[in-house]
């Protein structure tokens, strides 16, 4: 017999009383005595709950209250223009026999906050006629994310479940001017966001704060400028030092002074400019971390600027960085709300890199590589396990097989074009530069263009990259695993085997379909599970 375990975290951000007819009344104690019933701070607890009622190693007990165990879907979307994105959504039905959980349902918030699936299998004891619960460790884990608020029903309630990753549905924290003079901003840049620099860009624009000061701020933490322009040329304003408060004296004409520290970095100009002003610059974190790969950089804002919780942090993320991880860096102006989401897309935009929620409920990167004969068999589906196999369909751009990619890098953040706009000093290499957004490392096959009538050409990928080297590999490896003919297929498998599958497992099928008869290799890109069945769709790609 097999049991679903469920752990669901909760707040308890009130206090409830539940003898309230039992308190004295006025006049039963002194005045100013502390009283007994004191006001709770919020705390946490776990509710534990069973599909088919079950006992810990340590007597916990978890009574049989869910009605509908989990049903769960859980992908890699894949189109050309955004390769790496994934989901996961599910939800629970639990039970509210006689409305003994309806208090607990008003005075407790569960939104956002930790929910964990394991399942096992109960043995049954012939000599005492019942079936003996698992060991606790010997239960595997299912899913584990976070839950939506719940929504109570006449015999129980429902728990909408995510996947970590939506921890990062909301703003990214950062700190506003308040327009009271100095480095808090005058009044044209009330209200508006702190600019974030995190690694190595180009032609960014700092935000001037002190119009009649001539001061702009770079970023929220320490940065490294490494070129200054006006209008495009950058030999006409030269560094005046480092101070430690840019009011305390102007900066020589032609000059500009630079104050930073973990609270952001500044600078000041000693001379009114005529055109716009850009910078090349690194930046750091408040904490002083300065790391220069794309991954690092990632994880490091996932911790201290989204202030995810470090143990969300799957334990192989260090490794898939030690492999790849190419420099990079991004620039937000603090013009618009930026999302965690909307970060991750960013600096993992046109890398072929998927941000994995796993089933212990941490966030692993993966990387997208074409299957080869040398990958390692993680786990082997033949016809005698699978219920059904039925064809999908790629995505629209990827199918039929791309015949190119072109993979930007050097991303140049203030687009410049017209003449009067520029100095009249700046160089050819630098007004060609500032006239794109993107330059592209390119990877072509005129094989593919050849074979299909009508071959998909992806647009051009903005990146968060810095060297061509790199965008050249990464268009390498799309053009690897794309520039081919992919099968995706929808394949049941029993749920106790599915378990033991995540998402970007590689897998050897063989079954009597054309392409995978012979045998093939492939990848897990999906799942999806419904409480009633007794299979589970994998979704693979090969």
């Amino acid at each position: 017999m097999r049991v679903q375990l469920v752990e669901l975290d909760l707040i308890r951000n009130k206090a409830v009383l539940p003898e309230m007819a039992g308190l004295e009344g006025w006049n039963s104690r002194p005045w100013g005595a502390l009283s007994a019933y004191p006001q709770a701070v919020e705390s946490y607890e776990t509710l534990r709950y069973s599909d088919a009622g079950y006992v810990s190693d340590d007597h916990t007990p978890y009574p049989p209250y869910v009605i509908q165990g989990l049903s769960l879907t859980r992908a890699l979307t894949f189109s050309a223009e955004a390769l790496g994105g994934s989901y996961s959504v599910g939800a629970l039905e639990i039970a509210n026999p006689d409305g003994a959980l309806s208090g607990l349902l008003q005075s407790r918030v569960n939104d956002h906050l930790p929910v964990r699936i394991r399942a096992g299998r109960k043995d049954w004891d012939a000599a005492r006629q019942f079936w003996r619960d698992p060991p606790y460790d010997a239960t595997s884990p299912v899913f584990a994310g976070l839950g939506r608020n719940w929504q109570p029903g006449l015999t129980g309630f429902e728990v909408p479940l995510l996947d970590a990753t939506y921890w990062l549905d909301t703003a990214m924290p950062t700190r506003s001017y308040g327009g009271g003079g100095g480095l808090d901003g005058d009044k044209n840049v009330v209200g508006r966001s702190h600019p974030r620099l995190r690694g190595m860009c180009r032609n960014i624009t700092p935000i001037l704060i002190d119009a009649v000061n001539l001061v702009y701020q770079l970023s929220d933490a320490e940065a490294d400028i490494m070129a200054v322009y006006e209008g495009g040329f950058g030999g006409g304003i030269a560094f005046g030092g480092r101070v430690d408060d840019l009011y305390a004296s102007p900066p020589a004409p032609g000059h500009y002074t630079l104050q930073h520290s973990p609270a952001g970095t500044w600078l000041r100009l000693g001379t009114k400019p005529v055109y716009a002003i850009t910078l090349d610059a690194t930046g750091r974190f408040p904490s002083g971390a300065a790391p220069h790969g794309l991954l690092s950089l990632l994880k490091q804002m996932l911790i201290e600027d989204l202030t995810l919780p470090a143990n969300f942090i799957d334990p192989g993320w260090d490794a898939v960085a030690a492999s790849y991880d190419p420099p990079g860096g991004w620039y937000w102006d603090g013009g618009e709300n930026v999302s965690g989401r909307g970060v991750c897309n960013t600096l993992l935009s046109g890398l072929g890199i998927s941000l994995i929620p796993t089933r212990t409920g941490t966030l692993r990167p993966f990387l997208m590589r074409r299957v080869c004969d040398e990958a390692q068999e993680l786990r082997y589906l033949s016809a005698d396990v699978i219920a059904r196999i039925a064809p999908m369909r790629l995505d629209a751009s990827l199918d039929p097989p791309p015949w190119r990619w072109r993979v930007g890098y050097a991303h140049n953040f203030t687009r410049q074009t017209h003449l009067n706009d520029l100095h009249p000093q700046i160089t050819a290499d630098q007004r060609n530069f500032i006239a794109e957004s993107d330059r592209a490392a390119l990877w072509v096959s005129t094989t593919v263009k050849s074979d299909w009538r009508v071959p998909s050409d992806p647009p051009l990928l903005t990146t968060a990259l810095a060297q061509e080297s790199d965008a050249a590999a990464i268009a390498d490896r799309l053009g690897d695993v794309w520039g081919r003919r992919r099968h995706m297929w929808a394949i049941d498998v029993p749920r106790d085997m599915a378990t033991g599958f995540e998402l970007g497992d590689t897998v050897f099928i063989r079954a009597p379909i054309p392409g995978a008869d012979d045998g093939a290799r492939g990848t897990v890109i999906g799942e999806m599970s419904n409480a009633a069945d007794p299979t589970t769709t994998l979704t693979l790609l090969v």
